[in-house]
């Protein structure tokens, strides 16, 4: 059993991404979706590793065509266009957030953790868009980052309290942090 628990928490985690995912709002180039609300918190509250492959995996199910990503698209052409740059950095949002956080986290510990790979995050979406588009930095953040500001941070207080909660009712479970 504690081998597979693991295992299973992964493929939970990364069916999880795989839902949230079809949860969109057109945004223009890049939608906006509940993708990095589940990211964040499975990179919260999963160990390392196990936040890291979830992703991964979650990926590697979208390059290969299944219609995972935002909207129900898939397929490698994902990973070269416009959202490309968030894409391939979701598995360290989700390794960083899980290196910073444990369950005995404060809550403030929790919302920086997140706050920090959200804008590192922002940052790898800036700069694949603009290596895809080739707009400039102020055309890109004003279509790629600025509109999610405020929608990020509410993510980001969903997932402290949302972990918080997690965390207190599995205390005693030996494979949480």
């Amino acid at each position: 059993m504690k081998k597979a628990f693991p295992l299973v928490l992964i493929a939970i985690g990364t069916a999880m991404i795989c839902v949230l995912s079809q949860f969109t709002v057109p945004f223009g180039p890049v939608p906006l979706t509940l993708q990095t609300l589940i990211i964040g918190l499975i990179g919260t509250i999963y160990k390392p590793s196990h936040a890291f492959t979830a992703v991964c995996l979650y990926l590697l199910l979208g390059f290969f065509g299944f219609p995972v990503f935002a909207g129900g698209s898939g397929g490698a052409q994902s990973f070269i266009g416009p959202t490309a740059g968030f894409l391939l950095f979701f598995p360290f949002r989700a390794l960083l957030t899980s290196l910073f956080t444990n369950a005995k986290s404060s809550v403030v510990t929790i919302f920086l953790a997140n706050l920090f790979s959200s804008v590192l995050l922002f940052i790898s979406g800036l700069i694949g868009f603009m290596l895809v588009t080739g707009f400039g930095i102020q055309t890109s953040y004003v279509k790629v980052v600025a509109p999610f500001i405020l929608a990020d941070l509410i993510k980001i207080i969903i997932i402290t309290i949302t972990s918080k909660a997690i965390f207190a009712n599995l205390k005693h479970h030996w494979y949480f942090k």
